[in-house]
């Protein structure tokens, strides 16, 4: 009866922690290639992704972008 219980609880276990993989629809192909090459090296992504973001700010507040970043340093 031990076993029976045991296999019962196996079964149960496979059922709760099987979880099926994660789809975007049409953007699942596109999702897959992006986290496949972020999750082995990020680092270069994110530092392209900071300079990108800091030329986005200086196109669209200028050479405020200085002001900002000084209020910025006085605040911590």
């Amino acid at each position: 009866m031990s076993d029976v219980t045991y296999q019962k609880f196996v079964k149960r276990w496979e059922e709760v922690t099987d979880i099926p993989p994660q789809t975007f629809g049409p953007l699942t192909g596109v999702y897959k290639q992006l986290t496949k090459r972020l999750k082995v090296m990020p680092w270069p992504w994110f530092v392209i992704a900071g300079i990108g973001f800091v030329l986005m700010l200086y196109v669209l507040i200028g050479s405020a972008i200085t002001m900002l970043t000084t209020i910025l340093q006085n605040s911590f």
